[in-house]
């Protein structure tokens, strides 16, 4: 006599049932909003690091405005040294707006910011100047993701 060979229906439908948990944990996870609020973030934090590290290289400062109208954004601008002038001249270095292109689903809380329109501001030692710490609060245009950027007094932005 042979062995029949093969699955049984209800063997079947176990594994049908782990791999529709685990699909369904899955997506929450994956969700686009989480991943645009995450790279905008990151981001941030980024250009941060880059106002600093601009101001020593510039020998001029150079700061990060943090841009509350619309659905916000920062702008990183300072000094890049004319020496025809011989002094520094006022660069913007980059804008970036939330609500737009790839950062749609993005936008700053306002409320839950504490720099409001401060800059961010590095002198040409890459010391920052009358920073205490400041948040900068960014979420999913839902409100229900939200991800802080937490500015110390040193000028070193962290991602909570």
């Amino acid at each position: 006599m042979r062995a029949i060979r093969g699955l049984t229906l209800l063997e079947l439908l176990v594994v049908l049932a782990v791999l529709g948990v685990l699909l369904g944990l899955g997506a929450v996870n994956l969700h686009p909003d989480r991943f645009a609020v995450n790279q905008a973030a990151r981001g941030l934090a980024a250009q941060i690091t880059r106002a600093r590290l601009e101001a020593i290289r510039q020998n001029c400062p150079v700061g990060v405005f943090i841009l509350t109208a619309g659905a916000g954004g920062y702008a990183v601008r300072g000094g890049v040294w004319d020496e025809a002038q011989n002094q520094c001249v006022d660069t913007v270095f980059q804008t970036v707006r939330f609500g737009e292109g790839q950062l749609a689903r993005v936008r700053l809380d306002a409320a839950a910011s504490t720099l409001g329109h401060f800059p961010i501001f590095f002198d040409p030692r890459g010391v920052p100047i009358g920073l205490v710490n400041g948040t900068v609060v960014l979420t999913n245009t839902q409100g229900t993701y939200r991800k802080r950027i937490v500015i110390s007094p040193q000028g070193r932005a962290r991602i909570q």
